[in-house]
């Protein structure tokens, strides 16, 4: 049993044998940080387990945005992106530059994933990334790779 398990076990059975309504109150709010102190804890290893926000929250029964939010200290220190969707990234900005865009979007995206843009980078371009093709990104809550991008692309609307 670990120490966070004994004193929340500990905590319930003062509140509950409490002669003292103060005193079953003062472990009442002993409890809560201790089952604070569990949650935290476990919501850290569902993290590195590979679990993700949206399943998370699904499990704490808040929205996605609540749970990232309220865990996003917790999550390791893990890559926004992999090595496969920067370079498709820079190659998607080499298109923005061609076609003379403000922002990196989708159909710049798209168009490297058909093999219909420029092959090498170039110097230059847009520097930000556009709202349609931020959207998408950030409904992904774990390292973006080249595959998630082309999902997220297919399942895109069209506008």
């Amino acid at each position: 049993m670990s120490p966070a398990t004994g004193r929340i076990l500990t905590e319930t059975q003062h509140a509950l044998t409490a002669r003292d309504p103060l005193d079953a109150l003062e472990a009442v709010t002993r409890l809560r940080a201790a089952l604070d102190v569990y949650e935290r804890e476990q919501v850290r290893r569902a993290l590195e387990q590979g679990e993700s926000f949206a399943a998370i929250a699904r499990a704490v029964g808040i929205t996605r945005q609540a749970a990232h939010r309220r865990y996003r200290g917790l999550a390791g220190a893990v890559p926004a992106y992999t090595p496969r969707m920067l370079r498709a990234l820079e190659l998607a900005r080499s298109e923005a530059a061609r076609v003379g865009a403000q922002y990196v979007e989708v159909e710049h995206v798209a168009r490297v994933l058909a093999g219909r843009a420029l092959t090498t980078a170039v110097a230059g371009g847009p520097t930000r990334i556009g709202p349609r093709l931020g959207g998408l990104m950030r409904e992904l809550e774990r390292p973006i790779d080249v595959d998630d991008v082309r999902r997220a692309i297919h399942a895109a609307p069209v506008a």
